[in-house]
């Protein structure tokens, strides 16, 4: 059993006045500005953004970070992870001028948040910040805070080109059928490798990287034997993976597409399953429903039901092995279920790791969240 617990919780806007090294205090000077005369004020908030390279911007030595709009709403909020997406954090304007700012104080080390702007109603990335993170839903703006490291295959240049297989797969009980993605790691098959299920599958490979993280195990960690990875989209997302369709769709899963893999890419023993969020929990519930043909679990952010902590609960802990984690800033009704659920696998001794950080509900957490996943679910060390 391992456990990584690593909590960190944002901290309101607080202003610190006094610049702690050499240099100039932007905090200072941006606060000045609203000191002004009105008529100076304009001027100066132009000087200042000029000087400005982009958000966010940090002051010397400590831990506070600000971010900077500028334009002519009559209201502008910040919305993202640290809000729970609701525009609530409301940014200060500074009369006479275009421009508007929050400023935070302590920021949450090794944080890694999605936020966008909402100016009179209308969403927006940041334009002054260059870091930009995929969602479901579009692009969002990135704050990546002291201490966060992107995983080592973000941007990793030249590695090798995972097989991608076109997957098309008759599902007439579940709405016709369904194309998904076989992805195989570089170079030559080896037999041994085991097969992983990914849910929400397209998703991972188009805003997790999965094939780039793939890629990059393959080339450098000798230590991993990776997996074949069967990435399946869904068809009605909610009443397969958590609701009505979730036995029809776990049958269907067993019954039609686990013998059409093994078929093509040879019986390689039990499976793995990894998901996000409602993934998460089909992930589960496949893992306690058809425990002889599933040995492992990556379970991101999971929305776990009493049925699918009850029906792990009942399965001999050296049967099944767990990655299980999600984010301080997380989908907060979410969270008491995933602590009770890792008491529980505490207390009944599974193969467990967990990991808790301060990332949201998004897809660049779980995207993070592939390298732990498979150096603990893979590692060829017994």
């Amino acid at each position: 059993m391992k456990t990584l617990i690593a909590m960190t919780w944002l901290i309101g806007a607080v202003l610190a006045s006094d610049a702690a090294n050499a240099g100039e205090d932007k905090f200072g000077t941006l606060r000045r500005i609203g000191t002004r005369p009105m008529a100076e004020r304009q001027t100066a908030a132009d000087r200042f953004m000029a000087r400005l390279p982009e958000n966010p911007f940090c002051k010397l030595g400590c831990d506070s970070l600000a971010l900077v709009y500028r334009g002519p709403e009559r209201d502008v909020h910040l919305a993202g992870d640290m809000t729970g997406w609701d525009p609530t954090l409301k940014l200060t304007h500074i009369p006479g001028t275009d421009l508007w700012y929050h400023i935070y104080a302590n920021a949450p080390q090794g944080a890694r948040l999605d936020y966008k702007f909402v100016c009179d109603g209308t969403w927006k990335v940041d334009a002054r910040n260059p870091l930009i993170c995929m969602s479901g839903f579009g692009p969002n703006s990135e704050l990546r805070l002291h201490g966060y490291r992107p995983p080592p295959f973000v941007n990793s240049p030249d590695l090798t080109a995972c097989r991608l297989d076109t997957l098309v797969v008759k599902a007439p009980r579940l709405g016709g059928f369904r194309t998904g993605v076989v992805l195989m790691p570089p170079g030559p098959d080896d037999p041994d490798r085991p097969i992983l299920l990914v849910h929400d599958g397209l998703e991972y490979l188009t805003l997790a990287n999965l094939a780039d993280a793939i890629s990059w195990f393959q080339m450098f960690r000798s230590d991993l034997i990776l997996p074949v990875c069967v990435c399946l989209p869904p068809g009605r997302r909610t009443e397969e993976y958590a609701t009505t369709l979730q036995d029809e769709f776990g049958a269907w899963i067993v019954d039609t597409l686990m013998p059409l893999i093994e078929k093509h890419y040879g019986e390689r023993g039990r499976w793995g399953t990894m998901g996000a969020s409602y993934g998460g929990r089909i992930s589960l519930h496949l893992a306690h429903t058809y425990p002889d043909r599933f040995d492992r679990v990556a379970a991101m952010s999971p929305s776990v039901s009493a049925r699918e902590h009850d029906g792990v609960a009942a399965l001999a802990p050296a049967s099944l092995k767990l990655y299980v984690n999600w984010g301080s800033y997380d989908i907060r009704r979410l969270i008491p279920g995933c602590e009770s659920f890792v008491n529980m696998l505490e207390d009944k001794g599974f193969d467990h790791f967990v990991e808790v950080k301060p990332q949201g509900h998004s897809w660049g957490f779980w995207r993070d969240s592939l390298s732990p996943a498979l150096r603990f679910l893979y590692d060829k060390s017994p």
